[in-house]
This record gives C-alpha cells, sequence and structure tokens, in this order.
C-alpha cells in the first residue's frame, strides 16, 4: 500500500522542523521569507551533506545563514556555467551543419537523409523529436519564412538553430563513423570522447537550466577521457569532471581564459568562508588544469 503523501506544511512549520532538526536560525522572519521565495526542498538539500549520519539531525553550528550561502553561490556560478555552455552549444550546431553540407554541397536537407545514419530507428526518433521542435518554435520568423516560402523545409544550416543538445547528441552518436571523425578532429578529439562529451553536456545543461543545485552534488556520470586532451585524469563525479570538458569544447581561449576562468575565481573567493573546493570536486590547482593552452590546443 502506498503511503500517505505528507500535508502542507506553513512557513512557520517548516521554520520549526528546520530548527528540530538542529538547525541555527538566527532570523525567524528572514527565514520565512527564504523559504516562501525558494522551495523548501531546494534548501533541504544543501543540508544533505551536514546531517548527523544515520540521523535527520544537523551537525551542531550549522545555520541557515551557511545554507543560503551556498545557494546563492550556486545561482550564480549556474549563471557562468550557462554563459560558457551558450558558446559550446552553438559552436556544435555550427560544425555539425558545415561538416554535413560542405560534405554533401548539393544537399541543405541532408541531415534528414536516412542514409548517413547508422540506425534507422535511432533516425526516426531524432526526426521525430526534431519535427515537434520546429513546430514548437513555427511562429519564430526564420521558421515562419521558410514555412510560408519554402514549404517548411530548412536547410541544416536553419534547421540546427532549433535542435536542442539532446538533438545534437542524437545526430552524432549515429551518424556515419566518417561524418563523425570529420566533426570529432574539429575538437582535436575522438568520436567516441565527442559523444561522451555532448552526452554528459547534455545532461548538465538541463540540469542547470532548472537551476538543480551544483555544490556537493554528484552527477553519477563521467566523460570520456581523451589522452589528447586529459592531462588531469582523476575523475570527481562533480561539476568540475563537465567543467573540464567544456574546456575542451569552448571555442575561444581568450574568452575561457580571459573572462570565464576569472569569473569562477572572483566567485569562489566571494563565497570562500562557506564554499569548500572538494564539495565541486575541484583540485587546489584547479586554474591551471582549466587554462586552455591555445598553442597547442591542450
Amino acid at each position: 500500500m502506498d503511503q500517505q503523501l505528507k500535508p502542507h506544511r506553513s512557513l512557520q512549520e517548516q521554520v520549526e522542523i528546520l530548527r528540530s532538526r538542529g538547525l541555527q536560525i538566527d532570523d525567524v522572519a528572514s527565514a520565512e521569507q527564504l523559504l516562501f521565495n525558494v522551495n523548501y526542498y531546494r534548501i533541504t538539500g544543501y543540508l544533505h551533506a551536514f546531517k548527523i549520519k544515520g540521523t535527520d539531525q544537523y551537525m551542531p553550528g550549522t545555520t541557515l545563514a551557511k545554507i543560503k550561502s551556498l545557494y546563492d553561490f550556486d545561482r550564480k556560478f549556474t549563471r557562468i556555467l550557462m554563459y560558457a555552455l551558450e558558446d559550446i552549444e552553438e559552436t556544435l550546431k555550427t560544425r555539425i551543419s558545415y561538416t554535413l553540407t560542405s560534405t554533401f554541397p548539393d544537399d541543405s536537407l541532408i541531415y534528414l537523409n536516412s542514409e548517413i545514419y547508422r540506425r534507422y530507428d535511432e533516425y526516426a526518433r531524432f526526426v521525430a523529436h526534431f519535427n515537434r521542435e520546429v513546430q514548437n518554435n513555427r511562429n519564430l520568423p526564420f521558421i515562419k519564412h521558410h514555412i510560408e516560402k519554402y514549404d517548411g523545409k530548412l536547410p541544416c544550416w536553419v534547421a540546427v538553430e532549433v535542435m536542442t543538445m539532446g538533438n545534437l547528441h542524437g545526430i552524432y552518436k549515429n551518424l556515419l563513423a566518417p561524418l563523425q571523425k570529420k566533426i570529432a578532429k574539429t575538437y582535436n578529439t575522438g568520436p567516441n570522447q565527442l559523444s561522451s562529451w555532448i552526452q554528459n553536456l547534455t545532461f548538465t545543461r538541463n540540469h542547470l537550466a532548472h537551476y538543480m543545485r551544483i555544490y556537493d552534488f554528484n552527477f553519477g556520470r563521467t566523460p570520456v577521457q581523451c589522452n589528447r586532451h586529459h592531462q588531469y585524469k582523476k575523475a570527481s563525479g562533480y561539476i568540475f569532471d563537465q567543467i573540464y570538458i567544456m574546456s575542451f569544447l569552448h571555442s575561444s581561449p581568450e574568452e575561457w581564459n580571459n573572462y570565464i576562468l576569472p569569473e569562477m575565481g572572483k566567485l569562489l573567493n566571494e563565497y570562500s568562508k562557506d564554499v569548500q573546493l572538494d564539495h565541486l570536486g575541484f583540485p587546489e590547482n584547479w586554474t591551471d588544469i582549466l587554462r586552455i593552452d591555445s598553442s597547442n590546443n591542450k
């Protein structure tokens, strides 16, 4: 028999539950306001690491102020990572499109040709997902233009603009080997590695887009390593593993080294009182590991 779901709890009751479990709350009104704006289960996610093993109690000295600090850090860190992922996603769209259309210059709809894919069932699944994306975005000016003028046919370089990271992974992992190798070569890696990286970053992007917890979160997956790139071999399961492969895929070493890494550094320094590097999988020399050497592209 299913267990009965818990009933609604008022803001006052939520505060009392947290206090009864040992969380130090100095300002009740501020705590209630926080819980009115941030879901109780989002906040308690940051408390898992502070539980006394085998109990629902929190370690002595655990404060709501510290938990709020970790939550604020995550929000700001998410913005930096999403900024970097925007570049990676756009670059991937462009390189897949360019590789396909330069290989088949007379067929602007080559991405819809089942003969360039390994498995028909996966191709059909991609087409179904892609058609839904087109339908969902039919009012965008460039989609509307192609519907009205070209009977809805979207050349590859237009089609990729409405593809999700999941769509891109669906295409790439199913392409014939020579096409996979051509695209992977632009990233100085192999097809297995690139497929793994796209899949991992699809998961990461979706995780971040829903503003889910980063701090002390084990992603439960490890990107495939590449001898041409991985100078640092240790896998943590945390966000650092994902950021490391982001450094391989980002299009601009200058922007990565001179903007993204400094922004990460400033944020980690700002929250150094509460944020522990190992709870993100970051080693102490993380800046050296993540810095892109543009002379050999890592």
